[in-house]
């Protein structure tokens, strides 16, 4: 029986995925076909490259998150926030120069033309640029140049790959999940004192004002006093929330037209897009989750 493996887009979330593969190595499950999306893609590529899963899990519990995001500075180029030279520095130590054609195990990475908006199987070349370009979150990482497509985030059109792990003559395919929930809500705090009292608005930044105004019209000219600012989101909040949105849609479409046959999904709402110093707890509940979905459908594997 040839088993394919699905990993999902879901940034800091998806170390999880490597308490998945090491759930799925303790069930002696081999995997025969891997395709990921965005850190699935990541984690699914050094897999599938021969990296064990002790090494890959090793990597995430090791790494300085915060130094490396800290080493990723401003840039002032115009399609991206942050310079991304240490992060491709940092990929490059692991996957060197291998090529698709040096893997163990047969993958393909997801990525997104930005400009046409579609989908981009990449399963040949130079395995590097493949990943990178499928974790290139638009706006925060610049777009990828391959061939004729400018690449980025491959969660924005396939945050889960089943389609793809379908067209590879598996007989099952288990796919992993992590943004099954809808975003966390971002905190906007009003308080209004409806009493009689002398207009409070002056003190607000312009930013606030525009806010309290598209809540409040007619308070706003009514001279009602704001006794609490208003909290807007962080510009990488919004960032965040937009992709999650995205994802999530896209998610629970490819879940309504292709179906897999086991679906582990672990519960990582509380889990921001940058909690990677956070591996360990994210990396157990993967396994746990993996765990209890594989003993619950043992018979389908065998």
């Amino acid at each position: 029986m040839k088993i394919g493996l699905a990993l999902g887009s879901g940034s800091a979330r998806g170390l999880t995925h490597i308490g998945v593969l090491k759930a799925l190595e303790e069930k002696n499950i081999k995997i025969d076909y891997i395709s990921g999306s965005s850190i699935g893609a990541l984690i699914g590529g050094a897999y599938a490259m021969g990296m064990s899963v002790a090494e890959i899990e090793d990597i995430a519990l090791q790494t300085d998150w915060k130094l490396m995001a800290r080493l990723m500075s401003p840039t002032f180029s115009m399609s991206a926030l942050l310079n991304d030279s240490y992060l491709r520095e940092f990929l490059s130590t692991y996957f060197k120069d291998k090529t698709f054609e040096d893997l163990k195990i047969p993958f393909s990475a997801i990525a997104t033309d930005i400009e046409t908006g579609d989908m981009v199987v990449l399963n040949s070349g130079e395995l590097l640029t493949a990943i990178r370009a499928s974790i290139s979150i638009p706006i925060v990482l610049s777009p990828v140049i391959y061939k004729n497509h400018k690449l980025v985030d491959g969660g924005l059109v396939n945050p889960i790959p089943v389609d793809v792990v379908r067209e590879h003559n598996v007989d099952k395919i288990i796919a992993v999940n992590l943004i099954n929930t809808a975003p966390t809500k971002p905190e906007l705090k009003v308080e209004i004192d409806t009493k009689d009292l002398k207009d409070d608005l002056s003190n607000l930044s312009l930013n606030q004002k525009l806010e309290y105004f598209i809540k409040h019209p007619i308070d706003y000219f009514n001279d009602k006093k704001v006794t609490k600012s208003i909290e807007s989101p962080h510009f990488g909040k919004i960032i965040y929330q937009a992709l999650l949105i995205v994802q999530v849609q896209m998610a629970k479409l490819t879940m309504r037209v292709v179906k897999p046959d086991i679906l582990i999904q672990p519960e990582t709402s509380s889990y921001t897009l940058f909690d990677f110093s956070k591996g360990k707890e994210l990396i157990d509940i993967g396994y746990k989750c993996a765990m209890e979905e594989l003993n619950k459908n043992d018979s389908l594997l065998r």
